[in-house]
């Protein structure tokens, strides 16, 4: 029997929220990990922006580089998205893949020079920048199967029996309460036997952040500028997990229950003893969320030819509404060859809502630029505190049932550095070339595995004295593990599955412009 390739939903209803808040855990870092919105020329340069101003990625980047336009400034960018995943679970090795093409950043900078713009004295300008900026990009398609000897799904759906849902899956006849009903409920799928399991993930939606920055130029030496983002994300997550297997022998039942009607003969559960089956796990999740945060960013020239930037970034504070639902269906047969089953189980559809706050890190960035006759050289490192994400009620009454998940949050995360590093050489006083490298410090303490870097190339064209056209290509690695499922590993005296993910992501952008 074929395990169904069906996709179908992810994520956990609010029925299961007290024992999974473990993936409300991820998806603070999941929510917390936007990239400053940037147009082809930074992107091609790894997106170094700290001390770099001219390019209407300051508005997101350091709104003090606006005081370096002297003359206004649109443009819009546009991006191709290829993501590639190689996963790794149980021995075997699986491959998926999603594109996605979109508008990447469009802006428009207006340069007001002051009256002493002339005389290359005092505040020389300030200038106003306005810009819609996608920060995160969700969609992706992950899969991954293998065969698992050690531990079955329903170990973790037993781990959860409790309420309406534990009432519900213990009609299912994949669990039974143990005969120390204190224990509470055991699998009747066989751990130590091979299980074909398969998960499918589909994740759709993005982060953008529309931002009013203002800039302004002290004796083209000192620079400074402030911004407010208004930032809004819709995150759609999709899963279907499936395993297929066989149920345990009536010695193997008797060993957890002396008294189960499941090895008894003459009972009708007795037909679900050895008997084959598949078990389908869905859940889905939509979560919408909106927020405002605040950068404050300068600027300064020692010498004509070297800048030193320094930015601080606010956390950005973040109303969020979380639907989901899920729901679990187990089918039975006679035997592996069967094509209908003689029995199936459709658990009710758990459907949850919940509103929060969330608040993400603080950022501070710092950065050194340094000028040539016909370059420059550019890098910077971002401070995150990753460790402070927190969770509180929508009420506004403070942390509540929250208060475990952010102590997770802090046993879990730790603080981490960005590192960025590019240049730009003028081959003509037409055509520029650009490269750049990226370095994402790792946000997990006790040695969570989480690689992630990233390496551009660019070119720019001035096509006429206020047309201009940048293209940039940045290929993205991210190797990590991410856990199929959970359980309570001191109890059932076995690990959580692991998978071993490799996410290559590849973008082709395009920026146009225009000055006037």
């Amino acid at each position: 029997m074929k395990i169904k390739h069906i996709i179908l939903s992810a994520f956990v209803s609010s029925i299961f929220w007290t024992q999974s808040h473990a993936q409300s855990v991820d998806d603070a870092i999941t929510f917390s990990r936007e990239d400053n919105g940037g147009s082809a020329r930074m992107k091609g340069m790894g997106n170094p922006q700290t001390a770099l101003g001219g390019d209407i990625s300051s508005i997101n980047g350091n709104p003090a580089g606006l005081g370096f336009f002297s003359r206004s400034d649109m443009s819009i960018t546009f991006d191709y998205l290829g993501n590639k995943n190689k996963t790794s679970y149980q021995g075997m090795n699986s491959n998926s893949k999603k594109d996605n093409f979109g508008v990447d950043q469009a802006g428009v900078v207006f340069h007001f020079p002051t009256s002493a713009y002339r005389s290359n004295s005092g505040w020389m300008n300030f200038n106003v920048g306005i810009s819609y900026n996608k920060t995160q990009n969700f969609n992706n398609r992950l899969t991954y199967e293998g065969v698992n000897n050690q531990t079955t799904i329903v170990n973790a759906l037993s781990d959860i029996m409790s309420g309406d849902f534990g009432a519900d899956f213990a009609q299912s006849n994949i669990v039974e309460q143990f005969g120390d009903s204190k224990k509470g409920y055991f699998p009747l799928a066989k751990e130590t036997a091979d299980k074909k399991q398969y998960n499918d993930i589909i994740t759709r939606g993005n982060r953008s952040k529309t931002a009013i920055a203002f800039g302004s130029n002290y004796n083209n030496k000192f620079y400074i500028g402030a911004t407010l983002g208004i930032t809004s994300f819709r995150y759609e997550k999709s899963t279907q997990f499936i395993e297929n297997g066989w149920t345990k022998s009536r010695d193997e039942i008797l060993v957890d229950n002396p008294n189960s009607d499941y090895a008894d003969p003459t009972k009708p559960g007795y037909k679900y003893t050895e008997a084959s089956y598949e078990l389908f796990d869905n859940q889905a999740q939509v979560t919408e969320g909106s927020g405002v945060d605040f950068k404050l960013g300068m600027i300064y020239k020692p010498t004509t030819d070297w800048n030193i930037g320094l930015t601080i970034n606010t956390p950005t504070w973040t109303t969020v509404k979380d639907d989901s639902q899920a729901y679990t269906d187990v089918h039975f047969y006679d035997n592996d060859s069967a094509k209908d089953p003689f029995e199936v189980y459709e658990s009710k559809n758990y459907p949850g809502q919940l509103d929060y706050n969330m608040t993400t890190p603080w950022k501070f960035g710092l950065g050194l630029s340094k000028f040539f006759s016909r370059g420059l050289l550019t890098a910077d490192m971002e401070y995150v505190t990753y460790n402070t994400m927190r969770y509180s009620s929508a009420n506004y009454s403070g942390g509540g049932s929250y208060d475990n998940i952010n102590k997770d949050i802090k046993n879990l995360y730790k603080n981490a550095v960005n590192f960025r590093i590019g240049g730009e050489f003028l081959f003509t006083n037409i055509l520029s070339g650009r490269a750049g490298f990226n370095y994402f410090g790792n946000p997990y303490k006790d040695g969570i595995k989480d690689e992630n870097y990233s390496g551009s190339l660019g070119l720019g064209v001035k096509l006429t004295n206020s047309l201009y056209m940048d293209l940039a290509v940045v290929h993205q690695v991210n190797s990590y593990n991410q856990t199929a499922y959970t359980i309570a590993e001191d109890f059932w005296k076995a690990p959580s599955p692991v998978a071993s993910i490799d996410h290559k992501r590849t973008s082709g952008i395009l920026t146009l412009g225009a000055k006037f």
